[in-house]
């Protein structure tokens, strides 16, 4: 072949970005402070360059044995328009100390963000000698942290916040036969998330690492997904391989093992019992996310994150719509002291306007509809009722397809 100088045009370098109210996201993880870094601090990050202010890069995790850039990374490798908000914290608090409510750590994060936070990672990178409490195949921690983390959730939405919850779920052990089923928990825990999916190559840089799971990948993903949509799906975008950045070459879990050194009975295992990991599918180039799964009972309408993504932005849309009526005037009709037709009109149609960009965005079926009863006695209570229902996306998690022959000379 011939000397020639090649030339590649590459993209990318100019950092723009397409960032939405649906991408924000809040990380709160162990640390080792830096110059640039205060543990306790929120630090606003929009691109790989505001990681590596702060002091860390790949040197800072090695020298810690930790893996804060290594996570914080991941979000920009899958979604370059993510923002994050994130929080260090010293090592020694738990998960399910980080989720408590009552602490200042992710309580403080969503407070002092005000809603702006639609879904939060949680991971520990623990000290050296940290050994894990193996209840039913996971970390007590982790377990403790999903019940922590529907407490807070529960306690966000009385403040008009809502938000995802992914829980790192470490170090999973044992039998999938004999693991926790997150489908049948004691307490129903909707708002939150199990990720037991690691990438292999991480889990085996060092012995400390084998029981981490890559939470935030899995967040980076969501992010970019419309709130409807379904992050598993089998599309380029949602495909976890990064050949040039060195990410989910090989699939693996929270115990430290490649997920192809578990049974395809084992994997139907966890993934029925509402766990979230990475894996390769027959005839689809990539590594890609098994489902969206909660930590609610599987007939549940919240039992997929795109089902909570969906209602709760209808919620931020419809409550945005109807905030300016409240101790707003409402005329009655003079003969029976009820809401006059006209106003109950006016108000039906500003809550189903409301939802207009979800349907204009595809995030929703159709079928938008608002009622009111109106022999509500507003005079005597100054309360009413809005009632409003639509019609979601639905998701095809199983496709039948039937092939065979056909021969033209069979007439019956």
């Amino acid at each position: 072949m011939r000397p020639k100088l090649i030339v590649q045009k590459l993209n990318g370098g100019l950092g723009r970005r397409n960032p939405s109210a649906d991408m924000v996201t809040g990380s709160v993880m162990n640390a080792i402070a830096t110059t640039a870094m205060v543990l306790g601090n929120i630090y606003t990050l929009k691109n790989i360059q505001e990681v590596e202010a702060l002091g860390l890069t790949p040197e800072y995790d090695s020298t810690n044995k930790v893996l804060v850039y290594e996570r914080l990374r991941r979000f920009f490798v899958h979604n370059p328009s993510i923002t994050v908000h994130f929080m260090p914290v010293a090592q020694g608090v738990t998960l399910t100390q980080m989720v408590d409510k009552d602490n200042n750590y992710l309580a403080k994060l969503l407070r002092e963000k005000a809603g702006e936070i639609v879904q939060a990672t949680v991971s520990l990178n623990p000290l050296e000698d940290y050994e894990p409490v193996i209840e039913t195949g996971l970390d007590k921690d982790s377990i403790d942290a999903i019940y922590k983390a529907q407490e807070l959730s529960n306690s966000e939405w009385s403040k008009d916040r809502y938000c995802e919850f992914y829980i790192e779920g470490r170090s999973f052990s044992g039998t999938t036969a004999a693991s926790l089923n997150l489908r049948t928990l004691l307490n129903e825990c909707p708002d939150v998330s199990v990720i037991i999916g690691a990438d292999h190559q991480v889990s085996t840089r060092d012995t400390l690492f084998k029981g981490y799971a890559a939470v935030e990948d899995y967040a980076a993903m969501v992010s970019k997904a419309a709130v409807s949509q379904n992050a598993g799906e089998l599309i380029n975008d949602f495909n976890l391989t990064n050949i040039a950045e060195n990410v989910f070459i090989i699939p693996g879990l929270s115990s430290g093992n490649k997920v192809s050194e578990y049974s395809e009975t084992d994997l139907d295992t966890l993934d029925e019992k509402g766990y979230i990991f990475y894996t390769a599918v027959s005839g689809v180039a990539g590594i890609f996310i098994n489902d969206t799964h909660t930590c609610d009972k599987i007939t549940s309408d919240y039992a997929y994150g795109e089902n909570n993504r969906t209602i709760k932005k209808a919620i931020k849309l419809a409550k945005a719509a109807l905030a300016p009526r409240v101790k707003g005037r409402l005329y009655v009709d003079e003969n029976t002291g009820f809401m006059s037709p006209e106003t109950v009109k006016d108000l039906e149609t500003t809550a189903e306007v409301s939802l207009d960009p979800m349907l204009a965005s595809g995030d929703i079926s159709g079928g938008v509809d608002a009622y009111i009863d109106p022999e509500q006695n507003v005079l005597s209570t100054s309360a009413f009722i809005v009632l409003l229902t639509f019609i979601p996306v639905a998701i095809g998690r199983r496709i039948t397809l039937k092939v065979g022959f056909s021969n033209p000379l069979n007439t019956q």
